[in-house]
């Protein structure tokens, strides 16, 4: 999948790649597509799951869902919050292109 992405990805500008990738971001997987963008919330979240809505503890240490943006686009602000709306929490950003 992080190989199919990179090679969609690699020529172009302007990307914005979000969603849930089920799968962890420190993987070889999204390395590839950390190739060409930047991971807004690299190591910053202990996980993107509401824990309000799961019942299972690893879920509480689980990062799926991830921003990745084009080096050249610039981060205004971003944050995750923990609000019931889904069993995943929200991620939000303000971007400048």
């Amino acid at each position: 999948m992080g190989g199919i992405i990179a090679q969609n990805i690699k020529d172009k500008e302007n990307v914005i790649l979000a969603g849930d990738f089920n799968v962890s971001p420190n993987t070889k997987t999204m390395e590839q597509v950390e190739k060409y963008l930047c991971n807004i919330f690299k190591n910053e979240l202990t996980s993107t799951f509401n824990m309000k809505r799961k019942t299972k503890s690893g879920y509480a240490a689980a990062v799926v869902d991830m921003i990745f943006i084009s080096k050249n686009i610039k981060v205004i602000n971003k944050k995750s919050p923990n609000i019931d709306i889904s069993d995943h929490l929200p991620l939000v950003s303000t971007l400048e292109i």
